[in-house]
């Protein structure tokens, strides 16, 4: 199941430069990572913070499909928190359950650069049936 999710991920994943994903299942956690390039910037020229909130998104979106019952899920909420400004470059994203219930599945991410937290989400998925 986990390439099939793998191999059909979203358009956005792609606009957002997605790459080298890695499942860890032992820990139910996902890493991802993403070039953010000069199109995502603000007027400061610092990525836009929408667009770190759509890699934070997305990479909670792959986790979500892997989820213990392996049926799609959707984003229902999202509380976003940003620590410092994000450059041009490599993005390093983490995700993981906190917990998966029969409906709803809470999930948590973060986005890492120059090994400093940028920022934070909490969210909430339905599973879909």
């Amino acid at each position: 199941m986990d390439q099939l999710i793998f191999q059909n991920l979203p358009p956005i994943h792609r606009l957002l430069n997605g790459h080298d994903i890695q499942w860890h299942a032992d820990r139910r956690e996902i890493s991802v990572n993403y070039t953010a390039n000069e199109n995502f910037t603000n007027p400061r020229g610092t990525v836009e913070g929408g667009m770190i909130c759509a890699m934070l998104d997305d990479a909670m979106g792959i986790l979500a499909a892997l989820n213990q019952s392996q049926k799609p899920a959707a984003t229902i909420n999202l509380s976003m928190d940003f620590f410092r400004p994000c450059d041009v470059g490599e993005v390093q994203v983490k995700a993981w359950f906190i917990k998966e219930g029969k409906t709803i599945l809470s999930i948590e991410s973060e986005a890492w650069q120059h090994n400093k937290l940028v920022a934070k989400t909490s969210a909430s998925f339905i599973i879909l049936s």
